[in-house]
């Protein structure tokens, strides 16, 4: 007679042989390597299993990322109905492994080796068939091979690409890895009716232990890619899986091995590779695919200084900024014809600009000359046009700018900066609802952004849709706790006359930025003048500052305008025109501006902002031809 272990615990049975778990005689349905992983655990408990003998021993050959290995533990736990807060069966050991504490108790099955071909045998024979079909469809989906039609890759019509696991074990590559995934994002962003979340918004699930559906249903995708990537010395490998983001089904897999030189050709193949699976081609002709730039191989220290330069970018701060430009310059120099160098280093010197670290015009200069350069370097790419969009848009080209965000769209339709020019054009053509509808699109792209999340609650309140623009307001603080909302907020109380609400709002807003000096302004000004006093001595505070450091003139006359002093207001604005400042652009729009507009020289100011378009754009933007 031979004899078999089975694993009983509580009402749950654990049969190795036939590849099944039951509870009460129910089968509770696991994928094979979830339920190898689980079998692994009842076997080994008698001790800690660390995270790396898992990822060794259960996968085997295969390199998965530490991810990979906490979303199947998450499956398990959610087979056995087990809480991660208060576990019964399986406890988590935070940063080693994991230990199966339940009380288990091991059984022997006896067969009858010379029995005819009974209903249990038949059983048998089917259960082990069926496990070998389903290792064989492992290996075959592991090793890179797409699935069949009809499945559920066939309903992704969005993704996101989660932050690769950096397995180096040095966090000074972590810069390389994020540098990755943008290069990555952006080549998916390519493949047609398929909308990509932008890497701002999935930073935050960096060793995340969240569900795959639930951080899908966070970024409202269909599906999840995620992966790891080793770099020792001149080689790279890198492992991406596609998971489904509501069944955690591995929809495909694969491992990849080169040298770094030829990095844009793993990128490259993925992307190839998820468009065959969910049965789409890569926009034609030439996708302006990174790799398609220059041939076969780039300079690693091009994608080094690319990467650092993304990395800085993100902080947004003065020396950040500055920090970025420096790195996306040595990438170009390194590699000329690096389009999405050139296009973010355009960028760089238009965030400079637009967080007031820069003048305007001097921004806006440089970034005109290298989004040009992004355009030659590949004008296939979508990066030149959207930036080039902007630097038109700021300088009063809105036609063309307009023609250039469609442009990019046309070669990435996720694109969150050419989705806001467009949502923008949509608003100076007065089509108000496509517009507030382009900047809920902007936001499905990056729901966790701060710069994408801005548009929405902005366009509302530009639309006087009040009530609306302070629920998306108050939205966008829950989602990026990090980014004050309170200047907006005031801003919206101010016009609707709630200026109690409104000078709460400045309050908090200068405490967030530590900025006492404005404080004191608006205390004292209140104290002089009431709310208009506040808001005149927050102005001139603003004036003292001016003369010792740039302070963009917008704001100042902005500020003006809220405290009805119009002969300043009106100056500060026409200074902020010969700054180049770009919020100007969106002057006939802004409410908090209507007490300039019964002035004669308010539209000499429009003319100056809107040249030849600036009775059309009136008319538009007046609320009493709405």
């Amino acid at each position: 007679m031979s004899q078999e272990s089975v694993y009983r615990f509580d009402d749950f049975l654990v049969d190795p042989e036939t590849w099944k778990l039951t509870r009460a005689g129910d089968e509770v349905h696991l994928e094979p390597v979830v339920l190898k992983l689980l079998i692994y655990l009842i076997s080994h408990r008698d001790r800690l299993v660390t995270r790396q003998e898992l990822m060794d021993t259960v996968w085997g050959d295969t390199v998965i990322s530490e991810s990979a290995l906490s979303q199947a533990v998450a499956r398990v736990r959610r087979a056995l109905g087990d809480d991660p807060a208060s576990p019964r069966y399986l406890e988590t050991v935070h940063s080693q492994g994991f230990r199966f504490i339940a009380e288990v108790v091991e059984s022997q099955r006896e067969e009858r080796p010379d029995a005819g071909p009974g209903p249990a045998t038949k059983r048998r024979g089917l259960y082990a068939g069926v496990a070998a079909i389903v290792a064989l469809l492992l290996l075959v989906v592991w090793t890179g091979t797409l699935r069949d039609e009809g499945s559920a890759a066939d309903e992704v019509q969005s993704l996101a690409v989660l932050p690769l696991d950096n397995l180096t074990g040095d966090p000074a590559q972590d810069y390389y890895v994020e540098g990755l995934q943008e290069l990555l994002i952006v080549e998916l962003s390519h493949i047609p009716e398929l909308r990509v979340t932008s890497r701002q918004s999935t930073r935050r699930y960096r060793d995340s232990t969240l569900p795959t559906a639930d951080i899908a249903g966070e970024l409202g995708v269909d599906a999840l890619v995620e992966g790891s990537l080793l770099r020792e010395g001149n080689r790279i490998e890198v492992t991406i899986q596609l998971i489904d983001g509501q069944s955690d089904e591995h929809l495909w897999a694969q491992r990849y091995a080169r040298e770094t030189p030829y990095v844009f050709e793993v990128i490259t193949d993925v992307s190839g590779s998820i468009a065959g699976v969910l049965g789409r081609a890569p926009m034609q002709p030439d996708s302006g695919g990174s790799a398609d730039q220059w041939g076969v191989s780039v300079d690693p220290r091009a994608v080094d200084a690319y990467s650092l330069g993304l990395t800085y970018l993100d902080r947004n701060s003065a020396d950040d900024i500055r920090l970025s430009i420096e790195h996306f310059e040595e990438a170009v120099t390194i590699e000329p014809e690096f389009a999405l160098g050139w296009g973010h280093l355009g960028g760089a010197y238009a965030m400079q600009g637009l967080y007031g670290h820069a003048p305007p015009h001097e921004s806006i200069e440089k970034a005109h000359a290298a989004a040009l350069r992004a355009i030659e370097a590949d004008d296939e790419h979508y990066i030149g046009f959207s930036a080039l969009g902007w630097i038109s848009w700021w300088t009063g080209d809105f036609d063309g700018a307009c023609e250039l965000f469609r442009e990019a769209l046309s070669r990435n339709p996720s694109d969150p900066y050419a989705l806001h020019g467009d949502a923008d054009c949509l608003m100076f053509a007065g089509r108000v609802d496509e517009n507030i509808a382009r900047t809920r699109e902007l936001l499905l792209v990056g729901p966790y952004s701060a710069m994408h999340n801005r548009p929405l609650a902005y366009h509302l309140f530009l639309a006087r849709r009040y009530d609306e623009a302070i629920a998306a307001t108050q939205a966008m603080q829950a989602r990026v706790s990090h980014f004050s909302v309170h200047w907006l907020l005031a801003q919206i109380y101010w016009v609707q006359g709630d200026f109690d609400r409104a000078l709460d709002e400045e309050r908090l807003e200068f405490e967030w930025r530590n900025d006492v000096v404005l404080l004191a302004a608006l205390e004292d000004g209140l104290d002089a003048g009431g709310p208009m006093g506040a808001m005149g001595g927050i102005a001139e505070a603003l004036v003292a500052r001016a003369e010792e450091s740039y302070v963009d003139p917008f704001l100042i006359g902005e500020t003006y305008a809220r405290a009805g002093m119009v002969d300043e207001a009106l100056y500060w604005m026409n200074t902020a025109i010969d700054y180049g400042s770009y919020e100007m652009a969106y002057i006939a729009f802004r409410p908090d501006f209507d007490v300039l507009r019964d002035d004669p020289r308010y539209e000499q100011l429009a003319q100056r902002v809107y040249g030849e378009k600036a009775q059309e754009i009136g008319q538009v933007s007046d609320p009493d031809s709405k």
